[in-house]
């Protein structure tokens, strides 16, 4: 190989080298307003009603556990699935802006640690006809807060990403009703 060519290798080289150094200097968070993909955060609530045996308006049931054992929502390995109503306060008779479907297990041997999976499908309101999927590792201690990932969704959020805070805010009972505060952006 000519030193010529040698060279040029030699020079493409470090300019690259010199690129990811200047890139990897930049902070994060750094105040840039420049992104074309600004974040948009809104706060909706989840009125959940747990199964206890005997109430039969319930929206969230276990579905599934270890075989030979009377599981309970704390039990590792119990599987629960729900159907809970969105609405736009945290009074259960505020405006319903969708549903939220999906599934939780208790993933420690010790309890205490639910793996999450739902949409959110969005039947009236600014995000009608779109959905938010939204998943993670969450406490199953009610007043301690759940942080989970946006993983896209559909329509609105096709190529969403960011993160969901659920926060139980109150419960009576079987009820309970989860602040959720969504935090997301398009990914381009």
């Amino acid at each position: 190989m000519s030193s010529y060519k040698v060279a040029i290798l030699v020079s493409h080289a470090l300019f690259l080298l010199a690129m990811s150094v200047h890139a990897s200097e930049v902070p994060v968070g750094s105040g840039c307003t420049c992104s074309p993909n600004p974040t948009t955060t809104f706060i909706v609530y989840i009125q959940d009603v747990a199964y206890l045996g005997t109430n039969s308006n319930y929206t969230s049931y276990p579905v599934a556990g270890i075989q030979g054992t009377q599981f309970g929502n704390g039990q590792f390995g119990t599987i629960n699935v729900y159907d809970d109503p969105v609405t736009v306060a945290a009074s259960p008779n505020s405006t319903v802006r969708g549903r939220l479907r999906g599934v939780y297990a208790v993933a420690a041997l010790g309890g205490g640690v639910l793996f999450i999976t739902s949409t959110i499908q969005f039947t009236g309101g600014q995000y009608a006809n779109s959905t938010l999927n939204i998943k993670g590792l969450g406490p199953s201690v009610i007043n301690v807060p759940a942080y989970l990932g946006i993983d896209g969704g559909t329509n609105a959020f096709n190529g969403a990403i960011g993160n969901v805070t659920l926060q139980a805010i109150s419960g009576q009972g079987p009820n309970t009703v989860i602040q959720a505060t969504v935090n997301y952006r398009i990914a381009k």
